[in-house]
């Protein structure tokens, strides 16, 4: 397959994802939209019914608060409270007979004593009978009007309302209205919410506890036995009765379903109201919806596996195994080969790469030879010179002799005469530096050895310091420890005084130090020289053991270089560093 194909293929599958994408954020726009639009509407449903119950709440407390402040009906139960005679009773049910039409939907009315007992009632088959009401001695204790729900004698729910009369400050007697649920709930129709919508009254009893008054689609009997947990928080009655009225996304109901809830509080009465409807009801257009995405989102899954698993065995593997021998490459392994066998333009790209690797040995290789023949070119010149700077050094050494001998001897006869002394002194300087000259150059092209022995460093370093003129001004630090090497002494102590001499001349006529330091490392010993000089220059350090290089003005360029042949000789190894000024040499203990 071509490699064109392949990116296409996957630039494919990649294109659906932004359509996944869309669904997904088009998904959940529509559940917001729906969401919204479903809690405007229980929203409106439990404001219209708090409305509708206050409304009908309120008038009844107005009609029993008429009846139960009529004087003759107060009067009618004071005298029977006092002279508990027939005939003031029946006056008692006259007067309340009258009284009925201004409560005309209530079933009945009924009044009893402050003990429970029916003293008058619109139905004359309770009189003298107690009030069935279960909570009557909590009643008591309130003066306002109160709405509750009980059952009748033949297991009937109904709605009672009931306040205390009273003439003065003196409790005379309980009035009690009972109305039918319908009187106070006909108008709910919780079936505008839909087939799983629910609207629910609850009223607390205890404080643990409420009472589920509606709805009524309950068996006879049962109703006041719906008790609920006021720690179900979970359910939107409970949060009424918690006098939370607000909007609820992630209730449940009483089985425990999803659900999208409104609340309110009914304050007259103590109620608290939810309406609710199931999320499953309300999103069922969003099913098929969900379906396609988890379709596509099924389908996208799988392609981009098989696609990962495609591409890894075609593209990432011959890549990775191009960057691989990219980076041997780098490092200097130029006998890496790509042996990819696949039939797109990735082989095409492995055959030029194997060309380039066999087009670089081949470059290198000459630039190998070209260098190999420099090196030699320079390594004859350097012989040549060398043999001719050997053969001048040797014509000058002679004729040093001399002059340094006649130097002595005119010292000798001249002592008391000033101007001669430093005349002859100023031609010993120059003598002595052309020798350390020739001395440098001889060292450099000398390259034999007279001998390996077992000596003392230290007696080497001594041997040195008494043979070198050391300035005042210049403290040198001997080291204390010592170690017994086998090397060519006359050789090492030529480096150790070329080292010191250099270190001599970088102090100058400053006030300064050189500390030599002796340390062992395995079956190496390791010499360091330290001095206090000005520190080389970054440009410099890399130069200085190059033959002919020196920042001297009056320097060979050879002295150096002569250290770093002769260390090499020994096998060993001579560097330098600045701040502070360290030359450092390693040599073998034993060779």
């Amino acid at each position: 397959m071509k490699f064109r194909l392949k990116i296409f293929l996957l630039l494919l599958t990649v294109s659906i994802i932004p359509i996944l994408l869309v669904e997904i954020i088009s998904y959940y726009d529509n559940e917001r939209i729906i969401t919204e639009h479903t809690l405007k509407n229980l929203k409106f449903f439990i404001e219209k019914e708090k409305e509708n119950i206050s409304i009908v709440i309120n008038s009844h407390f107005t009609e029993l608060n008429l009846i139960s402040n009529r004087i003759a009906l107060l009067q009618s139960i004071e005298n029977y409270n006092n002279f508990r005679t027939t005939q003031n009773q029946e006056k008692l049910n006259e007067i309340l007979n009258t009284l009925k039409n201004i409560l005309d939907n209530a079933n009945k009315i009924s009044i009893t004593d402050l003990n429970g007992k029916i003293l008058a009632s619109t139905k004359s088959a309770e009189i003298n009978q107690n009030q069935p009401y279960e909570r009557f001695d909590e009643r008591k204790k309130s003066e306002q009007i109160t709405v509750d729900f009980t059952l009748t004698n033949e297991g009937h729910p109904v709605i009672l309302f009931s306040k205390i009369l009273m003439i003065g400050t003196n409790q005379i007697g309980i009035i009690f209205a009972e109305f039918e649920l319908p009187e106070i709930f006909g108008d709910i129709n919780a079936n505008t919410l839909g087939k799983t919508g629910e609207f629910s009254i609850a009223k607390r009893i205890t404080e643990n506890e409420a009472l589920l008054i509606y709805p009524l689609i309950i068996e006879e009997g049962v109703i006041l036995k719906r008790t609920i947990s006021m720690e179900r928080d979970s359910i939107p009655i409970i949060q009424a009765m918690m006098k939370n009225e607000d909007q609820f996304l992630n209730l449940a109901n009483l089985q425990n379903e999803p659900i999208l809830a409104v609340t309110g509080y009914i304050e007259e009465v103590e109620w608290g109201i939810a309406a609710n409807i199931n999320k499953s009801e309300i999103f069922t257009s969003l099913q098929f919806s969900l379906l396609v995405l988890v379709f596509v989102f099924i389908i996208i899954s799988i392609s981009v596996v098989l696609l990962a698993v495609f591409f890894s065995k075609t593209i990432a593997k011959p890549i990775n195994e191009i960057v691989n021998a990219s980076n041997q490459i780098a490092q200097g392994n130029l006998n890496v080969r790509l042996d990819i066998k696949t039939k797109d333009e990735l082989n095409a790209l492995s055959d030029s790469f194997n060309e380039m690797i066999e087009s670089l040995k081949k470059k290198i290789k000459i630039e190998e030879e070209l260098e190999d023949s420099k090196n030699q070119l320079r390594d004859e010149r350097i012989n040549t010179i060398g043999m001719l700077s050997a053969q001048i050094a040797h014509d000058i050494k002679n004729p040093l002799h001399t002059i340094k001998n006649s130097i002595e001897i005119i010292k000798n006869k001249h002592l008391s005469n000033e101007i001669i002394i430093r005349e002859i002194n100023r031609i010993d300087r120059g003598a002595t530096r052309i020798a350390h000259q020739v001395e440098d150059v001889l060292n450099y092209i000398n390259t034999t050895y007279a001998n390996f022995t077992q000596v003392s460093l230290l007696k080497i370093l001594q041997s040195t310091m008494e043979t070198l003129k050391i300035p005042e001004q210049i403290e040198v630090t001997s080291p204390k420890n010592d170690l017994v090497v086998e090397c060519d002494a006359e050789k090492i102590e030529s480096v150790f005084n070329n080292i010191l001499l250099n270190a001599i001349h970088a102090i100058g006529n400053n006030k300064g130090q050189i500390k030599i330091r002796i340390s062992q490392k395995e079956n190496e010993a390791i010499i360091e020289f330290e001095n206090t000089g000005p520190n080389i220059q970054e440009d410099v350090l890399p130069r200085i053991f190059e033959p002919l290089f020196s920042t001297k003005e009056k320097g060979t360029g050879l002295g150096l270089v002569s250290c770093k042949s002769i260390i090499e000789r020994h096998e060993g190894i001579i560097t330098a560093s600045s701040s502070p000024v360290i030359f450092k040499i390693s040599i073998p203990i034993k060779h």
